[in-house]
Parts: structure tokens; sequence; C-alpha cells
């Protein structure tokens, strides 16, 4: 049943309109006066006010404004009841906002005619919403997935024509092997551009995907995972992997958690310049927080960059990368509440860090 409150200074006013609407089934609340029916809407949301005008502490004029500006209580709809005569201060309320007026003395078809009124209104305007927002919805929705579709017919049609490209390259390697050296280089050039692009195509697909497909979630152990990513990874024989302690059980996406370690894990091996390369995965496990990390002995990152590398085609000096990597590791984080930071000393070594919140977990 619809709540309303009634908000009166003159008692026997006040218990008139409030045994009114009783009698109509209406739960209603009772105010004396403006700072109490503010404090009052507060409490109870009430789906209409009635408000006297002239009233202590708070007039009806001021408890209004103190209403419009609260976002709990500005779209509660009011009809003022005013004195016979008082047309200025009808047309103030009126001006302010307010829904409509009863005159007192106020006649009990007046009364219950004018909520009934109102309450209906709040109803269509609030189904009008409802379709509103949903027909919103589903047209975001389609337009997204038109944009998902046409991603992927572009995405398709580029590889296939990098593809084609790559093979004339190759042929006319082939060709040339025994003519000018320039001509080789300039051909072997155009490979790795072609490869770069591949790689760029694919990783722009990953991150789509992220985008559209909802992450499904179970219980997975994040030390077979990594386990299993360090086994798959094409890792270079003078590059050694480890994992530092076992890594939890939790509830997330495997394939997008596999896809956080196959990234970190492949950006640490790109940028190792040692002899003796060394990878380390470890997890701290606080209060809160599953604390991952991904430590490399690599070339180091500048501060300069620590921020910026997270962002979309955001590169530092290396021919193989496609500057996605990381923001695809941020946006996975991000979807469980997490987030990633790097600390890094130049030459000497790296560490990427990111926490999932336990809450995600409960």
């Amino acid at each position: 049943m619809h709540k309303i409150l009634v908000v009166e200074d003159t008692l026997a006013i006040r218990e008139e309109v409030c045994d009114i609407l009783l009698w109509e089934g209406y739960t209603v609340f009772q105010a004396k006066d403006g700072e109490m029916g503010f404090k009052m809407a507060l409490k109870e949301n009430p789906d209409l006010i009635l408000s006297d005008i002239l009233m202590p502490n708070l007039d009806g004029f001021e408890m209004f404004k103190k209403l419009q500006k609260n976002k709990k209580t500005r779209s509660i709809p009011l009809i003022f009841l005013s004195a016979k005569g008082e047309k200025e201060d009808i047309r103030i309320g009126m001006n302010l906002g307010a829904e409509d007026y009863l005159t007192k003395p106020v006649s009990i078809n007046d009364l219950i005619s004018a909520v009934q009124n109102k309450l209906e209104k709040e109803l269509i305007r609030a189904q009008k919403i409802i379709d509103n927002t949903k027909e919103l919805s589903d047209t975001l929705q389609n337009q997204k997935n038109q944009l998902y579709n046409y991603s992927h017919l572009i995405s398709h049609e580029l590889k296939s024509s990098l593809r084609n490209v790559s093979d004339l390259l190759t042929w006319n390697q082939e060709d040339q092997e025994k003519s000018n050296n320039l001509e080789g280089l300039n051909n072997q050039l155009m490979a790795e551009r072609i490869e770069k692009m591949e790689l760029l195509l694919v990783k722009l697909e990953q991150y789509t995907n992220i985008a559209s497909v909802p992450f499904k979630n179970s219980t997975i152990n994040l030390n077979t995972i990594a386990k299993r990513v360090i086994n798959e990874i094409n890792k270079p024989p003078h590059i050694t992997i480890t994992i530092k302690n076992e890594l939890p059980t939790l509830v997330a996406d495997e394939s997008m958690m596999k896809k956080v370690f196959e990234i970190l894990i492949q950006n640490a091996i790109d940028h190792i310049d040692k002899k003796n390369g060394l990878i380390e995965l470890g997890c701290e496990v606080t209060e809160k927080d599953f604390i991952f990390s991904i430590k490399d002995n690599g070339v180091g990152i500048n501060p300069k960059y620590h921020k910026k590398i997270f962002e979309m085609f955001q590169v530092i000096e290396s021919t193989k990368s496609t500057g996605i990597g990381l923001s695809i590791v941020e946006k996975i984080i991000s979807q469980y509440g997490g987030k990633i930071d790097v600390k890094s000393i130049l030459a000497e070594e790296t560490t990427f860090y990111f926490n999932l919140p336990k809450i995600y977990n409960e």
C-alpha cells in the first residue's frame, strides 16, 4: 500500500486528513512542522507528501526546497494545503514544483481524488521510466553487438590480407636469397612489421572479448594455472621461471586469470637482457587481499612510464610490444575490484603487483 506523509501544524486538521487517508487504506505518517516533516520523509521515503504552508520552525516552502536538494527525497511528489485566498502562496508553491494544492478546509472527495490522481500519475511516470530505460538498454546492447560483430569482421579481413602479404614476402625472400642484401633487409623489416600487426589484431580481439563476454567465475587453483602457463609459454632456455610460494585457490574466471599470467610472464620474458634470466611468481595474503607479484631481472622500466604502460597503445622501446597487453591485464583485474602496479630499478629488475580483494570471494 502507498505511504503518505501529512505535514500540518494544526492538530485537528492533521488528524482529520490522516483519518480520511487511513480509511482509504493508505499507510500514513504525520509531522507537526516542516523540520519534522523533512526528517520523516528521509526516514520513511513516502510515495506522496501533503503539507501545510505556514508552519513554525520550517515552513512548507522551505521544507520542499530541502526535499528537492536531497537525492533520496527530490522525486517525492508534494501537494500543498493552503488556506482560502492565499493565491500568492499557491503560485509560489507551483513554481517550486509542487504537484497540486488543496484549500482548507479540505473536502473528503477533493482529498481522495487529488491523492489518487497524483499516485496514479507517479505510477505512469515510473512505468515510462522503466520502459524508456529498457528501450535504451536494448538499443545500446544491439549497438554493442553490431560493433562487436563488425570488429570481428574487420579483424578477420585484416588478418586474411596480412597473411597474403606475408606469403608474398616469403616467396619474394626465397627468390632474393642470392641477390642484394639491402632488399633482403627490407623484406625482413616488412616481415617484422606484419608480425607486429598480426599480434596487434589478436590483442585487440582479446581486449574486445573482455569487454563483451561475461566472466564465468568458479573455484580455481591459481598455482595449477600458473604452472600450466609456465609449461606452455615459449620460454628461451636461458630463462628460469619459479613460483616462490603456493598460489591460492579462489573464485574467478579461469581463462581470464590464465590470460593475466600469460601476459605478465611473456612481458617479463620479452624484457630480460641477462644471460641468466629469472622470473619469480609469488603471492602474499593479507587480511583484505591476495597480492600477487611477477618479478624479473630484466632491463627495468623508467619511473616516468610506470603509469603510461597500463594505457592502450603505450609502448617502451620494444619492437614486439603492441601496447595492449598490460591494458588487458588492468581491465581483467579491475573487474574484481583490484589494481595493478609496478616497481622497477633500471637495468636490474621489475616487479608487477596486482591485488584481488577477498570480498569478491566471500
